[in-house]
């Protein structure tokens, strides 16, 4: 974070230049810091479904242990300074706070094959349903907390983490089934 913040001090930051920042490294602090701009109730217009579908590339690559891959059309893409230095902040104060409750333990969940692909394939369908462009409030949060959780236990082998995610996706299906169900009594 502390070579993001320096980086985007100077000019604003392609996606590109910030991929290349955390390294191959930084998948899951990568997720996590496109998760940030939607830990707030209210949707934000146009940006869910592009890094939705960005978290999902990343997962992927985190899963196969490859260097982060973007798209030529996003790659270009600019991140302001301003959002850049606020997001990291944010970050900074939440991973200090995090820090005194996540450990290693249960590293299973995190080492063996089975329970990557698990991971992989709740994050996937997480940033899925993160990419909805919902105006409906809470319907880009709840979907990111589980990536949230998922991101964090794997960056710090933390099982626990890992358990909360997988429970955390009765949260997300009830969610989107009540949603669904209005829907179509609505319609």
């Amino acid at each position: 974070m502390d070579a993001l913040q320096e980086e985007a001090a100077k000019e604003e930051l392609t996606l590109q230049r910030v991929f290349a920042i955390m390294g191959e490294e930084g998948h899951a602090l990568l997720m996590i810091f496109l998760c940030l701009p939607f830990m707030q109730p209210i949707p934000i217009p146009g940006l869910s479904t592009p890094l939705g579908f960005l978290i999902a590339a990343v997962a992927v690559f985190l899963f196969l242990n490859r260097p982060p891959w973007l798209p030529k059309r996003f790659e270009h893409l600019k991140i302001s300074s301003e959002v850049l230095i606020k997001v990291s902040n944010v970050a900074e104060k939440i991973w200090g706070y995090a820090s005194k409750v996540v450990t290693a333990r249960l590293t299973f969940l995190h080492d063996f094959a089975v329970f990557r692909f698990i991971n992989l394939i709740l994050v996937v369908v997480y940033a899925i349903l993160l990419s909805l462009p919902l105006p409906i409030p809470f319907s880009n949060t709840i979907p990111v907390i589980g990536i949230l959780l998922s991101a964090i236990g794997y960056m710090e082998r933390d099982g626990v983490m890992i358990l909360l995610s997988y429970a955390w996706c009765f949260i997300v299906a009830s969610f989107f089934t009540t949603l669904t169900v209005g829907a179509i009594k609505l319609f």
